[in-house]
């Protein structure tokens, strides 16, 4: 079956079984990467007449989130459906394959003044086509959504190796029905992406931070307040993370990758220039763990992230703020004038936050969704040595990560009393037997049951952690 595969790629198409195709223990038997939408068909097809179950990935960023087949699997790589098919600067609206990369399209869509309102991590390595099965958003999902609000149409190849399309290359189109945006989070268990429509943004003039430490039994009520402020911030999240592993996944993040300024941040001066977000050379030497500028005055607040090495560091606020220069500083100076320690928040900080985010490079990890005023009860009942938080709080959207068995028991047994939606990111196959079911009514699991089988007849495609 595997030369059956190869034979349809070719050599060019046979990939090395890298560790971030492989499933803990678990490997996929080989690793073949299409360059055609045909091609793509051909081999689902194939698949299907042998029965030879397979996953689907990009940039395998979030790979975890998935159920390896029981039996031995292959993996179908997008690495090489990559390129723009069609871009229209003035309709604002974009067409790539499933393979192209975020950081490739940013870099596309800023010389026009554009960008895709998108905060994931890796940028270098998250597919376009991996971020829409996913329906993963950022921070920025406060103000921008999630990426099936910018979804426009797709195509993509069902699970018995049939192609089909979906939506229209308009953003107002009432072709049908939204297969797309079904398959928006489906990660890839119904279908294998292979071109996607997207609308896209302008590119505001300015890009600013500010954040500060609060006190836990601040937290509730500093949320809420802000909430119903007069403002409009691109994103606001709380990041709780122990001092030692601050310090740990910083330095290592600052070795294993370049972090490229996402967009600039101008301080004296509001216009763009022409070489405004061309890539640093080499790595960028990220800042210590306090990563707040200096400025005239002394806050308090500022000068330490934990209260000892054995209980979970204070709540760290950060708010995103886009737009016209004189809009981003009335908001920051409303924020100063209602009492809040602002410091600003530089651009590398901004990238390791939304670094965390990526899956695979946490042994346990946990999606929480609940309504944005049940954020910070949630961090505090959740919140243990060893765990860390980060919560997109203005969107209800909690993420908790840690590394060892200990705490992730502690999770295990909350899975088990929590009354709202949640999934698993990553999770050891060894320990993942005694995680509760998936928390769906009868309904709901009989609607996705009945999705399976119509776009996945055969059933070869994964399951959802």
């Amino acid at each position: 079956m595997v030369e059956g595969l190869h034979a349809i790629v070719g050599s060019e198409g046979i990939l090395p079984v890298e560790p971030p195709y492989c499933l803990d223990a678990q490997r996929p038997q080989t690793v073949v990467a299409p360059q055609s939408e045909q091609e793509v068909a051909s081999l689902i097809a194939y698949a299907g007449g042998h029965r030879f179950p397979f996953l689907v990935a990009g940039g395998a960023t979030a790979l975890t989130v998935l159920t390896p087949p029981p039996t031995l699997w292959w993996l179908l790589s997008t690495r090489r459906l990559r390129g723009i098919v069609d871009y229209s600067p003035d309709d604002l609206v974009l067409t790539v394959r499933a393979g192209t990369t975020l950081q490739e399209v940013q870099h596309l869509l800023r010389t026009h003044g554009q960008y895709l309102p998108w905060n994931i991590a890796p940028s270098e390595e998250a597919t376009i086509g991996g971020i829409v099965a996913g329906n993963r958003s950022g921070s920025w999902r406060y103000r921008y959504g999630t990426p099936r609000d910018r979804l426009l149409q797709v195509r993509a190849v069902r699970g018995d190796g049939v192609a089909f399309c979906s939506g229209a290359k308009v953003v107002k189109s009432v072709a049908g029905y939204d297969i797309h945006r079904l398959l928006c989070g489906s990660w890839g268990t119904l279908a294998a992406l292979t071109e996607i429509t997207l609308k896209v943004a302008p590119l505001p003039p300015m890009f600013k931070a500010v954040g500060w430490f609060c006190e836990w039994d601040l937290l509730e009520p500093t949320l809420a307040e802000l909430m119903r402020a007069p403002l409009q911030p691109d994103g606001l999240s709380v990041l709780v993370i122990p001092q030692e592993r601050f310090e740990e996944t910083y330095a290592v993040s600052a070795h294993e990758r370049a972090i490229e300024p996402r967009f600039p941040r101008e301080q004296t001066h509001h216009k763009v220039s022409s070489n405004a977000f061309a890539p640093p050379a080499g790595v960028v030497e990220l800042p210590p763990p306090i990563v707040y500028e200096a400025t005239d005055e002394t806050h308090p607040e500022t000068e330490r992230a934990v209260v000892n090495s054995h209980t979970p560091s204070r709540p760290l606020i950060v708010l995103e703020f886009s737009g016209l220069p004189s809009g981003v500083h009335w908001q920051i100076e409303w924020l100063r004038s209602q009492g809040y320690p602002l410091q600003p928040i530089d651009n590398a900080f901004l990238e390791y936050q939304t670094f965390l985010l990526c899956p695979r490079r946490h042994r346990f990890m946990l999606q929480l969704l609940m309504r944005p005023n049940e954020v910070a009860e949630v961090m505090m009942r959740w919140a243990r040595p060893g765990i860390s938080m980060l919560a997109h709080a203005g969107s209800g959207v909690v993420y908790l990560w840690c590394e060892h068995a200990e705490p992730g028991a502690f999770l295990q047994e909350r899975l088990r009393h929590c009354a709202f939606r949640w999934r698993v990111w990553s999770w050891p196959s060894e320990a993942r037997a005694p995680l509760p079911p998936l928390p769906l009514s009868s309904g709901e699991r009989r609607l996705m049951e009945s999705l399976k089988r119509t776009l996945d007849p055969v059933g070869l495609l994964p399951t959802i952690g």
